[in-house]
């Protein structure tokens, strides 16, 4: 098996930092979905979906089923299940080929291959919970996207949302949280800011390479 080594995993990161289109990721992701585990989790030690985990379980009751935003190969999943094995959990991924690669891991219920840029429809809409790592990031989604995140899951569903540090104040995403619960729509439950990298490196050691991890509850339908 060949081995990518550091360069390589930082190279595919300054990538995906330029798309800016829902279009540019289903060809980003396709080209390097089946090595996506090992060039850019375990070149650059993606700590981002441990710790997003880690932190949805400090707040979850451990009732109701899951959806997974951006789910992507299943390192998500992989990490919730590694807490609770018993937990139900649904895909969403804009790249059919990274959900092929999450399906070979049999963690996942079902899927959903949706464009989140737009409505959501044919989706449950009663899940008790939603996590995301590395979705809400640069030319991806941004903040009128949790509208639509809150319409396929019911009333007290506990978010957990790990936005990219420099997209959340670029996008303003702690105007947009705070407006939706000053409206009613969502209680804020704790904003935090987690590594997304493990590697102590200079390159990671800006702004790009932290996440805001959003914890919220929804209030009402």
């Amino acid at each position: 098996m060949k081995i990518f080594n550091k360069n390589t995993a930082n190279k595919l990161l300054k990538n995906a930092y330029t798309l800016k289109t829902p279009e540019d990721s289903i060809r980003y992701y396709k080209s390097f979905s089946k090595t996506y585990d090992s060039t850019f989790a375990k070149g650059l030690d993606y700590i981002y979906p441990k710790r997003i985990a880690e932190e949805f379980y400090n707040h979850y009751s451990g009732n109701g089923d899951v959806c997974d935003i951006g789910c992507g190969t299943g390192l998500v999943g992989q990490e919730l299940r590694a807490i609770y094995p018993n937990l139900i959990i649904d895909g969403i991924d804009i790249s059919t080929h990274m959900i092929e690669v999450a399906k070979n891991k049999n963690i996942y219920r079902k899927f959903y291959n949706i464009d989140l840029t737009k409505p959501i429809k044919n989706v449950s809409n009663n899940y008790s919970a939603l996590i995301s790592a590395g979705t809400f990031t640069h030319g991806h989604l941004g903040p009128k996207a949790i509208i639509n995140l809150l319409s396929i899951c019911k009333k007290d569903a506990l978010l957990t949302i790990g936005i990219n540090a420099l997209h959340y104040r670029a996008q303003s995403f702690d105007l947009a949280l705070h407006k939706l619960e000053r409206i009613g729509s969502i209680k804020i439950v704790k904003v935090s800011s987690k590594p997304i990298y493990g590697l102590e490196d200079k390159y990671m050691l800006d702004e790009n390479q932290f996440g805001v991890v959003c914890t919220f509850v929804k209030v009402k339908n």
